[in-house]
């Protein structure tokens, strides 16, 4: 038996030592806390769950960086305007920002993007990535962005009605015209033709298509000119128009269509022919959905004489110029990781999006689930972009503005393109003091 005082001395000494165990756990906990980096990052509505599932598998492979995603609206317009907003008072609540590849010439000029030159090899993206996406990547010789989604506008049609209508998949805008007003019929509820109309950023996408399949153009950044009312640009318009006023094969619903109303109403049935993007081909072709395994998609129509173009599309995370510094190893890690091949195969299968690395579009599980991926690549290959100069927010809002006016008939569309060159002319002249 021990004696008392002995064994008080003995636990005594045994209190000390589990004391300052005790204090070393704590204080190792709170180093491993302090040592965990969150980072932020906006992005659109998660739809398909492939961004949370994305966060994840990092955190896993990467349990010192935490990723909190941060869903803004579908609109585009809408989360470019949420990014400028914060970054103009030289602080942002994101530290990394989902990017169309149309908004790094006006957000790296006006200096709220961080160029990532040092974290990234220029010459590695072109030989790994389509070269446009690249392109968009890139403003005055500076990297501001990871590419990881390409993307291009597509006509998705309904291949059951095309075939037992004895029809082939249309190549010009007649040809598309014609077939939606034979197979279409609106007093059960099956349309022509629906896309994005609503006055927005991807109405202009829809457009341009359409004005450059027509012989048109907008703006040139090159040569600064306008070139909207030109014969070619006002007949784009009056071909819109006519959709839903003159063929009748277009809803005026479809004034109000975003990609998402455009998309369920065509996958719902509801129309033959559809102009969106290609996540749409996972998602119409899910087993619950009224068309899966009914549907078709191709290049953009065109005029006899010209050729198909898609609008560039394309995303990638950018970094806030305004992150703290020592935030940057983990947000460049997570934009790395997030366009990866593994991930990019990833978001083909679960979200159908555009991987922007040439080699997944000869990768055979991903062209077993995707087989039009045969063809989309040399779509990829020769898309156009909308024009890339910094004041294209203004220019694209001057667009949807004018073509809206002439889809809702408050002017003619002579009227509406000559307003709209007016307006688009007198911003440039503005920015370049010209």
């Amino acid at each position: 038996m021990i004696p008392l005082r002995k064994s008080f001395k003995i636990h005594w000494q045994i209190g000390i030592v589990l004391g300052f165990c005790l204090v070393f756990v704590i204080g190792l906990s709170t180093f491993s806390l302090a040592e965990k980096t969150t980072i932020t990052a906006l992005i659109g509505p998660d739809t398909t769950g492939f961004d949370h599932t994305v966060v994840n598998l990092f955190e896993k492979e990467n349990p010192n960086i935490h990723v909190e995603l941060i869903e803004g609206p579908h609109s585009t317009d809408a989360r470019e305007e949420m990014y400028i907003r914060a970054s103009e008072a030289k602080e942002s609540p994101y530290d990394l920002v989902w990017c169309d590849i149309i908004w790094i010439p006006p957000l790296a000029a006006k200096g709220y993007l961080l160029p990532l030159d040092n974290y990234l090899d220029i010459n590695q993206l072109y030989a790994q990535h389509f070269k446009a996406t690249v392109d968009g990547s890139v403003w005055k010789g500076k990297v501001y962005r990871v590419p990881a989604m390409s993307d291009a506008g597509l006509i998705y049609y309904r291949k059951d009605l095309l075939a037992k209508g004895g029809f082939s998949p249309p190549e010009t805008f007649d040809d598309l015209i014609s077939t939606a007003q034979k197979l279409q019929d609106p007093a059960r509820g099956l349309w022509g033709f629906v896309f994005q109309g609503a006055e927005y950023e991807g109405l202009d996408c829809f457009y341009l298509e359409w004005l450059w399949g027509n012989g048109g153009y907008y703006y040139d950044p090159k040569t600064r000119k306008v070139g909207i009312d030109s014969p070619e640009g006002i007949g784009a318009t009056k071909l819109l128009v006519d959709l839903i006023y003159k063929y009748k094969i277009t809803p005026k619903d479809v004034l109000a269509f975003q990609e998402e109303e455009s998309r369920h109403f065509f996958q719902n049935g509801k129309s033959v022919f559809l102009r969106n993007w290609p996540y749409v081909w996972i998602l119409a072709n899910k087993p619950d959905v009224p068309v899966a395994g009914k549907i078709g998609a191709k290049p953009e129509v065109y005029a006899p004489g010209q050729k198909p173009y898609a609008t560039q599309g394309g995303w990638g995370f950018a970094i806030s110029k305004f992150i703290e510094s020592e935030k940057i190893p983990a947000a460049v890690k997570f934009a790395r990781y997030h366009a990866s091949y593994k991930i990019q195969k990833l978001s083909v299968k679960i979200a159908g999006r555009d991987a922007s690395m040439r080699a997944i579009y000869y990768d055979p599980e991903v062209l077993k689930w995707n087989p039009h991926f045969a063809w989309l690549r040399d779509v990829l290959e020769h898309t156009r972009w909308r024009p890339a100069t910094p004041i294209w927010p203004e220019l694209s809002d001057i667009m949807a503005k004018y073509l809206h006016k002439a889809m809702i008939k408050e002017l003619t569309p002579e009227e509406a393109n000559k307003e709209m060159a007016k307006e688009a002319r007198r911003a440039v002249k503005e920015y370049w003091g010209e």
